[in-house]
C-alpha cells in the first residue's frame, strides 16, 4: 500500500491508499509521443483495450500522458498489486477510483455501491453493471499491472465484467502479459484493441529526444547502435542515458554496455528474472548463444525434451521471448536480456558456451550455413570452419556476406590450408569486393597454381581484369556455361554464378560500346538474380544496367536503377561496397543535369566516403568530377575548376571508359572556358582527344571556344557535327549555341527554332544543367519565350524558375557592393577609365573587378555580363 486514504464505503473493511488511486505524473524528462496517444484514444472506443509489454516499456506513462492530455473526468485508474488477488480488496480500490471521477454524478449508485463481506462476487458485479448503466456518459477504468492479480477469483470477477460489460464502461488492462480473461473470444467479436510492444518500442526520433532531455548528446552512428541494443526499449535507453552522462569514451561504452551495465543488470534482475524459477533461467542463459532459436534447437542446446513448452509458455507469460516469422516457429529474446544471459553463462559456468556454439554450428550447418559459421567462429572449432567456408564459401560471397568470409579466412588462416587453392579463390573475391587489387592479384597467381584453369577460374579472374580496367584482358566465353566447379557445392551456387558471368560480360561490353549486346546480359543477370538469397549480385546488376542507361542518355532510368541499387543496399548493410561509388556517380550526374547541385555533392560524398578502402583510381576521379561541378554550380567556381582539374591530373594515364572521360571532360572545358581560363581548356581539350574519339563532343569544345572569342562563323562550322551527336546533353548543348549564334547575328527566327529544339531535347529527361551554362542571350530568350513551347511549356518554365532561384542566391552571395557599382556603369556603355575616375580608383583597380564579376556570372564579356544583369534584375 501506498499511504492511507478514506474508505472504500463507511461499512467497508478495506482502506484504499490513495496513491492506488492517483494516476501517476509525467516526469519533465518525458517523451511525449502524440501518435501513440492518439492510438490509445481510438483504442478505448471498443470496449476493452490491453497494453502488454514487458517491464521497462513505458505502458504506465503512456496511460499517465493520455490521461493528461485527454482529461482525467472521465477516467478512473487502479494500481494494483499482489493483494489485489483478494476480491474485495480488488474491487474496493476500484469503487475507490469511481468514486474520484467526475463523470459519476454525486448521489450516483456507484458512490453508495459497498464490496459485501459475504464472498457474493456473482450479484455484486452484476450490481456494479446495473450501475455503469445509470451512468450519463462514457468511464475508462484503468487497471495497471493486472499481471499481479494471481487470485482465480478475482480474475472471474474481472470476466464476469466484461462477459456481461455495460456500454458505459470501458476497461483498459496494462499488464507485462496477457491477462488469463477470454481475450481471443473478444478478438473474434471485435470488443478488443491490443497495443503491444512493438507499438511502445522507441524510434530513433523518440530516443534522440529522450536522451537529449537528459542531457546526452550521440552522432547518428551511435544513437543506431543503442537503438539496435536496446530494440527500442525505453528502460534501457533510460539506463543507458544515466551512464553516457559520466562516460569519457561513448564508443567504448556502447561496445560492453549490452553486457556489462550494471544498472542494466541490477534491472534485468530485479524485474525480469528474479521471478522465474532457476531451471528457467538456466534454460534462457543455455540458448542465449543464438541469436534465434527453434523448439528443437532449444532442445538439442538444453537437453529438455519440453523445450517448445517452455519457449510457448515464456512468450505467452512473460513476453521475455517473442515469436518471430510467419509461422512463428522460431523465438527471439530482447537484444539486452540476450547479452546479460549470455555474459552470466560465461560467469557461472565458463567454457559452456563454446560447447553449445559448436552444438549450434553443428545444427545449423546443413540449412543456415551463415548461422552455422558464425558459430563455429565463436567456438574457435578452425576444422569446421574450414569445411563451412570450402563447402559454402562461395554461396555467401553471392549472397553478399562477404565480411563474414573474410573473417573465417581470417580465423583459419589460409596458407595453413590443405585446400589451399579452393580458398585462394574465395580469397581473392573477399579482396576483390573490397576493391584490394593487390592482395586480390596474389590470391589469384596461388590459385591458378593450385588449381585447374575452371570457368570459375576464369570468371574470376575477368572480374579483376574489369575492377582494374583491363577490359580487353576479359574473356566473355558463354556465361550460361558456368558451372558448380566442386561436386560437393550446393545446388543454388548454379542460377548465381550463371547471374555472375552475365553481369561481368555486360560490364565489359559496356566498355566496348556495346550497350544493346550488354542490356540482354544484363536482362537475363537480373532475372537469374531475382532470388532473395541473390540480392547482392540484383544490387550489381541495377548498378550495371544503370550505366547501359546512361550510355543512351536515359537519365531518369538511369537514376531509377542505381537508386534501387543503393536501396538494397541499405536493406543488408552493404553500403561500404566500393562497388556502389559508380552507381553514386550516376546519381550525381543524374542531380548535376537537374540543378541540384546540393544532391550531387551529397551523392560525391556517399561515393568518396566508401572508396576509403578501395584503390580504384577511376571511381576516385568520377566522384571528384561530380563534386567539382557541383561546386561550380552553386557559384565556387574556381574552386569547383581546381577540383576538376586536381581530379584530372590524379587520374594520370589510367584507363577509362571513353564515353565517363569525354562527359567529364566537356564539363571541365565549359568551367575553365566561362571562366576565361584558355590554357586549361585547351589541355582538357588535348586530354579528351587523346582518350577518346568522340567528334562531335571536341567540335562541340572548339564551338564553344570560337563563339567566346567572337568567331561566329568558324564556330558554326564546327557545330554542324555537334546537332547529330549520340548523346543527348551533347546535341543539347550544340541547339543551345546554335540559338546564341543566331541571337548574335540578329537571326531570332532561327534563334527561337534552335532553343525549341534544346527544350524538346531536354525535357523527356529533365535535363536544366546545359541551360544554367547557355550564353545569357539564350536564356533571355528562353524567359521572352516561355508559352511558347507547346507541350514543354511546364519544363521550361522549370527552367526559367530554377535558373533565377540559382542566379538570385550567386548575386546576392558573391557580388560585393563595389563589384554591383562596376557593373551598374558596364551597362551604361561607359568605358574603363571613366568607371574608375567615377569610383575615384585606378584602371588596374576596375580590371581586376571586371574579371571577379565575369568569373562570377559565368560569362567571359561585358556584352554577356550586361546580359546577364539585366536578366538578374542587377542593373
Amino acid at each position: 500500500m501506498r499511504g492511507p486514504a478514506p474508505t472504500a464505503a463507511p461499512d467497508s473493511r478495506w482502506r484504499i491508499p490513495h496513491g492506488k488511486i492517483v494516476a501517476p505524473r509525467v516526469p519533465t524528462t518525458f517523451v511525449r509521443r502524440k501518435p501513440l496517444c492518439d492510438l490509445l484514444d481510438q483504442a478505448v472506443a471498443t470496449p476493452v483495450t490491453t497494453i502488454c509489454a514487458p517491464a521497462g516499456y513505458g505502458k504506465t506513462l503512456l496511460l499517465a500522458d493520455w490521461i493528461e492530455t485527454t482529461g482525467e473526468s472521465d477516467k478512473a485508474w487502479v494500481s494494483l498489486d499482489a493483494a489485489d488477488g483478494e476480491p474485495s480488496r480488488f474491487f474496493a480500490g476500484v469503487l475507490g477510483a469511481i468514486r474520484e471521477c467526475a463523470a459519476v454524478p454525486d448521489g450516483h449508485r456507484l458512490r453508495d455501491l459497498v464490496v459485501p463481506g459475504d464472498g457474493d462476487l456473482t450479484g455484486f458485479v452484476a450490481e456494479l453493471g446495473d450501475a455503469f448503466d445509470t451512468l450519463p456518459g462514457r468511464l475508462c477504468l484503468v487497471l495497471d499491472d493486472v499481471q499481479e492479480i494471481s487470485g482465480t477469483r478475482t480474475l472471474h470477477g474481472v470476466e464476469m465484467l466484461i462477459r456481461h460489460q455495460p456500454a458505459a464502461l470501458r476497461l483498459v488492462l496494462s499488464s507485462r502479459f496477457d491477462p488469463p480473461l477470454p481475450l481471443a473470444r473478444l478478438r473474434v467479436q471485435g470488443r478488443l484493441r491490443e497495443i503491444r510492444a512493438h507499438h511502445l518500442r522507441f524510434c530513433v526520433e523518440d530516443a534522440d529526444k529522450l536522451l537529449e532531455a537528459t542531457g546526452v548528446s550521440l552522432t547518428n552512428d551511435q544513437l543506431s547502435r543503442l537503438i539496435a541494443q536496446t530494440d527500442g526499449w525505453v528502460a534501457g535507453l533510460r539506463l543507458a542515458a544515466r551512464s553516457l552522462r559520466e562516460v569519457a569514451d561513448i564508443d567504448a561504452f556502447l561496445a560492453d554496455f549490452a553486457a556489462d551495465d550494471r544498472a542494466v543488470a541490477d534491472f534485468l534482475m530485479g524485474e525480469v528474472l528474479a521471478r522465474l524459477p532457476e531451471a528457467t533461467r538456466e534454460f534462457l542463459r543455455v540458448i542465449s548463444v543464438c541469436e534465434e532459436v527453434s523448439p528443437l534447437l532449444a532442445e538439442v542446446l538444453s537437453g529438455r525434451d519440453d523445450a517448445g513448452a517452455v519457449l510457448d509458455a515464456l512468450e505467452r507469460e512473460s513476453s521475455l521471448v517473442m515469436g518471430t516469422g510467419r509461422d512463428r516457429h522460431w523465438y527471439r529474446m530482447h537484444p539486452l536480456l540476450r547479452a546479460y544471459l549470455r555474459s552470466d553463462l560465461d560467469r557461472q559456468q565458463p567454457g559452456l558456451a563454446a560447447n553449445l556454439h559448436r552444438v549450434a554450428a553443428s545444427w545449423f550447418a546443413a540449412e543456415q550455413p551463415r548461422k552455422a559459421l558464425h558459430h563455429a567462429m565463436r567456438a574457435d572449432d578452425r576444422d569446421t570452419v574450414r569445411e563451412l567456408v570450402r563447402q559454402h564459401g562461395l554461396a555467401l560471397l553471392l549472397s553478399g556476406d562477404h565480411l563474414l568470409v573474410r573473417q573465417a579466412l581470417s580465423a583459419i588462416g589460409v596458407n595453413r590450408s590443405v585446400d589451399e587453392g579452393w580458398l585462394a579463390l574465395i580469397s581473392a573475391l573477399t579482396h576483390l569486393e573490397a576493391g584490394e587489387f593487390t592482395a586480390a592479384g596474389a590470391n589469384l597467381v596461388k590459385a591458378g597454381r593450385a588449381c585447374e584453369v575452371t570457368p570459375l577460374l576464369r570468371l574470376v579472374t575477368s572480374t579483376y581484369a574489369l575492377a582494374r580496367g583491363h577490359s580487353a584482358q576479359v574473356e566473355l566465353g558463354n556465361p550460361a556455361s558456368v558451372a558448380p566447379t566442386r561436386p560437393d557445392l550446393p545446388a543454388r551456387v548454379g542460377p548465381g554464378l550463371e547471374a555472375w558471368a552475365r553481369l561481368a560480360t555486360g560490364w565489359a561490353l559496356i566498355e566496348a560500346g556495346e550497350p544493346d549486346r550488354a542490356r540482354t546480359q544484363l536482362d537475363a543477370a537480373q532475372r537469374l538474380a531475382g532470388r532473395p538469397d541473390l540480392d547482392y549480385l540484383a544490387m550489381h546488376c541495377r548498378t550495371a544496367q544503370g550505366a547501359v542507361h546512361w550510355t543512351a542518355g536515359r537519365y531518369t532510368a538511369m537514376a531509377a536503377a542505381c537508386a534501387e541499387s543503393v536501396a538494397i543496399a541499405d536493406r543488408h548493410g552493404w553500403r561500404r561496397s566500393p562497388w556502389l561509388a559508380i552507381g553514386h556517380v550516376m546519381l550525381g550526374y543524374a542531380r548535376l543535369l537537374r540543378l541540384d547541385p546540393a544532391g550531387a555533392r551529397e551523392q560525391a560524398a556517399q561515393a568518396w566516403a566508401v572508396l576509403d578502402r578501395a584503390s580504384d583510381p577511376r571511381l576516385r576521379y568520377l566522384s571528384r568530377a561530380v563534386e567539382g561541378a557541383a561546386l561550380f554550380d552553386t557559384g565556387r567556381r574556381e574552386a569547383g575548376l581546381r577540383l576538376l582539374r586536381s581530379a584530372r591530373h590524379e587520374l594520370a594515364d589510367v584507363a577509362l571508359m571513353p564515353e565517363l572521360a569525354v562527359t567529364a571532360a566537356v564539363i571541365e572545358y565549359r568551367s575553365a572556358l566561362l571562366l576565361g581560363q584558355e590554357t586549361t581548356a585547351r589541355e582538357v581539350f588535348q586530354w579528351a582527344k587523346q582518350r577518346a574519339d568522340f567528334p562531335a563532343e571536341l567540335s562541340l569544345m572548339i564551338a564553344w571556344a570560337r563563339f567566346a572569342r567572337g568567331e561566329t562563323g568558324s564556330a558554326e562550322r564546327a557545330l554542324e557535327p555537334v546537332l547529330d551527336a549520340s548523346v543527348r546533353t551533347t546535341r543539347l548543348e550544340g541547339w543551345l549555341l546554335k540559338s546564341a549564334m543566331a541571337i548574335s547575328s540578329g537571326r531570332r527566327t532561327i534563334a527561337r527554332s534552335a532553343l525549341d529544339n534544346a527544350v524538346w531535347l531536354a525535357e523527356p529527361e529533365t535535363v536544366m544543367r546545359p541551360f544554367a551554362q547557355a550564353d545569357p542571350a539564350a536564356r533571355q530568350l528562353l524567359v521572352e519565350q516561355i508559352g511558347g513551347f507547346g507541350g514543354c511549356d511546364a519544363f521550361a518554365t522549370t527552367v526559367r524558375r530554377a535558373l533565377s532561384d540559382m542566379d538570385g542566391e550567386r548575386s546576392a552571395s558573391t557580388l560585393t557592393a563595389r563589384e554591383n557599382a562596376v557593373l551598374g556603369r558596364l551597362s551604361l556603355q561607359r568605358s574603363l577609365d571613366e568607371v574608375a575616375v567615377d569610383l575615384s580608383v585606378s584602371v588596374n583597380t576596375i580590371k581586376t573587378h571586371v574579371r571577379a564579376i565575369y568569373a562570377k556570372l559565368g560569362v567571359n564579356n561585358r556584352r554577356a555580363a550586361v546580359a546577364a544583369a539585366r536578366e538578374r534584375g542587377l542593373a
